[in-house]
């Protein structure tokens, strides 16, 4: 009998450290959902109703890459990634830090993409590549052109939303960069151009990628428990 005791120890103890640092540091409301929400009627596993939330993503869009392929937003779909809104003129301005932070912390955003999204009008002649400059690779950022009527909505109506729930935007400045977890929820905005914000965007990455891991886990055991 102890002998199981020990056993069953050795093999549930890993799991309930993980999940405890991973589901355990959220109830200090790190990384929150930022948008509007609005309670939505579900059912349990019951089937009985009961109020839940339901928080604002992304809507999907579609667009350019800078090689003029076509983009579906649904390739971001189940991933963590930034978003950063940069026009041609502000880009060397906006991006500086990030490039250099990239260069001496590049191992501590592995479990994050990036989206670049750009304007551009008749008079652009070239078109620059802002993903390729900071040396990522083809799987691991996307650079996005889109007419300016386009950049616009997409930043001032889905990325940036206006939140009537809150009396101050969480956002600092418009080319904050916007950090989207997996499921389209906006978790964050950072002032790229602060090197105190790029070690909480960078903290923040793994630590969202880890919480979404572990809620995973439960979920799982949950539904192989109902199973049996």
């Amino acid at each position: 009998m102890k002998s199981k005791i020990i056993l069953l120890s050795v093999l549930i103890l890993p799991t309930l450290i993980y999940i405890y640092f991973a589901l355990g540091v959220p109830k200090a409301f790190r990384a929150p959902c930022f948008g509007p929400r609005h309670a939505i009627e579900v059912t349990d596993k019951n089937g009985n109703p009961k109020t839940d939330t339901a928080y604002f993503t992304i809507t999907p869009f579609k667009c350019r890459t800078v090689s003029n392929a076509a983009f579906d937003s649904h390739q971001l779909d189940g991933n963590l990634y930034a978003a950063i809104f940069a026009s041609p003129d502000s880009v060397l301005d906006v991006i500086h830090y990030l490039a250099e932070d990239l260069k001496m912390n590049r191992e501590k955003y592995n479990y994050a993409r990036f989206a670049f999204f750009c304007p551009v009008d008749s008079n652009t002649v070239t078109l620059p590549d802002y993903a390729k400059d900071l040396n990522l690779g083809k799987d691991t950022a996307f650079m996005l052109y889109m007419d300016r009527a386009m950049f616009d909505s997409l930043h001032d109506k889905y990325y940036f939303t206006p939140d009537p729930a809150r009396k101050k935007d969480p956002w600092g400045s418009r080319y904050d960069a916007v950090l989207i977890d997996r499921l389209g929820r906006i978790r964050g905005y950072y002032n790229i151009r602060s090197v105190s914000e790029l070690k909480k965007l960078r903290e923040d990455i793994p630590f969202i990628h880890q919480y979404d891991e572990a809620a995973e886990t439960i979920e799982s055991s949950t539904i192989k428990q109902e199973r049996k």
